[in-house]
């Protein structure tokens, strides 16, 4: 019995878990055919998207990184809506109401 797929990608569809970091995820997402990400939006994702999958207080630290699963997080990006951002320097605040 042949234990190895055709594809020869044994070691990233079984055993352990696929850990990387912020950095390695742009090439990643490249890699996997995703729209490509800076490290800094993945990192602000994980901070503010609560469909994040893995919790930053939840991710394995190692020193000053954070490593997460490259297989729980490639179906988020995969699935991820993307969201037009705001220019909320054009936004009036409600204590300048221009009656001043």
């Amino acid at each position: 019995m042949d234990m190895h797929s055709p594809e020869g990608d044994d070691e990233q569809t079984q055993g352990g878990p696929d850990l990387i970091t912020f950095g390695q995820m742009p090439k990643r997402l490249e890699a996997a055919g995703l729209p490509k990400l800076s490290h800094q939006r993945c990192r602000q994702l994980a901070e503010e998207d609560p469909d994040w999958p893995i919790p930053m207080d939840q991710a394995i630290r190692v020193g000053r990184m954070r490593l997460f699963d490259w297989k729980v997080l490639e179906p988020y990006f995969a699935n991820r809506t993307k969201r037009q951002g705001r220019r909320t320097d054009l936004q009036v605040k409600p204590d300048q109401g221009g009656d001043e």
